[in-house]
């Protein structure tokens, strides 16, 4: 706990194209009164942070990932992809950004709906049709010409 019995403040940087996040969204958000903290939600582009790291991508990171789900005892489908990450987070997290500006509070529901998106129904968040889904899905009627104007 933080001073006086407060919350400690927690921020969860995230990339919805990593189920390494999701797990750790999904944990957070679910304990996040039981454990007593502030959880504030980034949305971030994971591949723009590995490549401005030098870090680089290799196959042998899928099947430690499809292990280390595998002892969480999580069921992800995982895409039929050539690396480490599906390709194209960059509008997807985009969106998230927005939604983050504008309407906060919708942030949990539309990051979880992007995450069902590429890790349970396997479909492509490249495309603006994708991404339009999600936010009819996810957010009242009346926000969408708000978020969507950003």
């Amino acid at each position: 706990e933080g001073p006086a019995g407060l919350p400690r403040k927690l921020e969860l940087f995230y990339d919805v194209l990593s189920p390494y996040s999701w797990l750790g969204f999904e944990v957070l958000c679910r304990y996040q009164n039981i454990w007593n903290i502030s959880l504030k939600l980034r949305p971030s582009f994971l591949v723009g942070i590995m490549k401005d790291s030098g870090m680089e991508e290799y196959q042998g990171k899928v099947c430690v990932l499809y292990k280390s789900v595998i002892i969480f005892i999580i069921i992800i489908h995982f895409p039929h992809i050539c690396g480490f990450f599906p390709p194209g987070s960059l509008d997807a997290m985009r969106f998230l950004s927005s939604v983050e500006m504008e309407k906060p509070e919708m942030l949990e529901k539309v990051s979880r709906e992007l995450w069902m998106c590429v890790w349970s129904r396997d479909e492509d968040i490249t495309e603006s049709q994708s991404i339009q889904t999600v936010s009819i899905t996810a957010l009242p009627l009346f926000l969408l010409t708000e978020v969507w104007s950003c």
